[in-house]
């Protein structure tokens, strides 16, 4: 007789958020769908007691993120930051985000930002994981963010970022070029 641990409800769900983060991430520009909306279920998908997070836009999900147990942080020091980019002044803030270092580009933060999909700035993106282009449509993001990411990116250094828009995610890995149109 064996004894086998059975996933819990919570463990299928998390796990089925990760896995669409991961295609999220490994095929850039196209909108994947998450089992639960918004960045508290990412984060629990995500965080936990080795990592630290920053949530510099609502004490409400700084709390529910502190429950993983992942250690609350500055901008700068944060393994992943769930933040809002509708501003100049929230977007500049980004420039401070750890980019990783050659030896260690893992180091490096992961941005969760919300946005809107399907209207607004237009953005091409090329590069691995990319068919040729793609071109999607965000809105709520500040357009001063996709000039701070592009400063930012030095592959393999710079930051993947996720737009969150309820349920839908669509991943932008540090590897993808991205064109304001």
């Amino acid at each position: 007789m064996t004894n086998a641990l059975q996933p819990t409800a919570d463990d299928m769900r998390t796990n089925a958020t990760f896995e669409e983060l991961m295609w999220a991430l490994s095929r850039p520009g196209l909108v994947r769908t998450l089992p639960f909306s918004g960045l508290a279920a990412i984060g629990e998908s995500l965080l936990d007691r080795e990592c630290s997070l920053a949530a510099p836009d609502d004490g409400n999900l700084a709390q529910a993120l502190g429950r993983t147990g992942a250690r609350a942080a500055a901008l700068p020091d944060a393994d992943y930051v769930f933040a809002t980019a509708d501003t100049r002044e929230k977007a500049s803030a980004f420039a401070s985000l750890r980019t990783g270092t050659l030896a260690y580009p893992d180091q490096a933060a992961t941005l969760f930002a919300c946005a809107s999909f399907g209207f607004g700035t237009r953005l091409r993106l090329t590069g691995p994981g990319v068919n040729d282009s793609v071109t999607i449509a965000i809105d709520g993001i500040d357009p001063r963010f996709w000039q701070v990411r592009a400063e930012a990116m030095r592959y393999p250094l710079g930051w993947d970022v996720y737009l969150v828009d309820g349920y839908r995610v669509i991943g932008l890995p540090r590897s993808t070029k991205i064109e304001v149109l």
